[in-house]
């Protein structure tokens, strides 16, 4: 028994005529009779009367017709499944991505892909750099979008944006209306900074340690949306990435640090495409394209 010989045999049960099953099928009549012949001798029972012209259906093949009719819908179900997932249409993708580039860059990017293709299962986590590339390392996310790997993980790394570091200030406080900032006007003032994992608080540190950090205050806050609404209620100024989306007109400004110009580079980092699903491989083409 196959699914050839079963397909056969649910159209001469639904057709209820060998000859109009053969010309549904696209067999010769000789091929349709076999088949019907060799199931029968397979299974061991006539599924078939034979009256005039007509073929009436056994008992048996009753319960057969159903069965396989059940049958060859599930196979044309997973036919289908299949080819939507070998397409990109179909699947399933988890990803991470570090903020505020998750927020900034590519939420629009994310929305637009799971419109033009909605049944992909998809997930986007929000986490630190170094947790996103050991968990694309385990094997627990597709790829992610982070700083570059340690080497050790052995993870490929396609640059994707080069992300400078700014302070983010009151719009009422002293240094808002400068074009840019430096290291020594912060001084004695309190910084909100993320914790010591961020890739941005690692990046803020190396940058500062010549001028040494005890010029500064710090203040952990593991949240940018917190460090925003703190600046906005007038305490402390922020050490974050220079985004417009981060500003807001009434009440904050993000300036450059103009003597150290911190700069680190986000990219995707990932094991090895070819073992990445379809849709995998078209949300990154579509992050690529944040780039352009």
């Amino acid at each position: 028994m196959d699914l050839r010989v079963l397909k056969t045999f649910e159209a001469c049960a639904r057709l209820e005529h060998f000859l109009k099953a053969a010309e549904e099928l696209q067999y010769a009549p000789s091929t349709v009779t076999l088949q019907i012949q060799r199931l029968e001798a397979d299974l061991g029972v006539s599924l078939f009367v034979r009256d005039g012209k007509r073929v009436i259906v056994t008992e048996a093949g009753r319960w057969l017709y159903h069965e396989a009719s059940t049958l060859l819908r599930a196979v044309g179900a997973i036919r289908l499944t299949v080819s939507d997932i070998a397409s990109g249409d179909k699947g399933s993708i988890r990803f991470a991505a570090i903020e505020p580039v998750a927020s900034q860059q590519l939420a629009t990017v994310v929305a637009n892909f799971c419109k033009d293709r909605p049944k992909v299962k998809l997930t986007m986590e929000v986490s630190g750099s170094r947790s996103i590339a050991e968990r694309v390392q385990a094997g627990e996310l597709e790829f992610g979008i982070c700083s570059a790997p340690p080497s050790k993980l052995m993870l490929e790394f396609e640059p994707l944006i080069e992300e400078r570091l700014g302070v983010m200030l009151n719009i009422n406080h002293s240094l808002a209306d400068r074009d840019s900032i430096t290291a020594s006007d912060l001084e004695g003032l309190t910084l909100l900074v993320k914790e010591p994992t961020c890739i941005y608080r690692e990046l803020w540190e190396t940058a500062i340690s010549p001028t040494g950090q005890s010029l500064f205050s710090y203040m952990e806050v593991g949240s940018f949306f917190a460090i925003q609404q703190m600046i906005k209620a007038e305490f402390g100024i922020g050490i974050v990435p220079i985004y417009s989306g981060l500003e807001q007109e009434d009440s904050l400004v993000i300036r450059p640090i103009a003597d150290l110009n911190p700069v680190v580079t986000i990219g995707i980092a990932y094991k090895n495409q070819n073992f990445l699903g379809k849709a995998a491989l078209l949300l990154m083409e579509a992050i690529r394209g944040i780039r352009e």
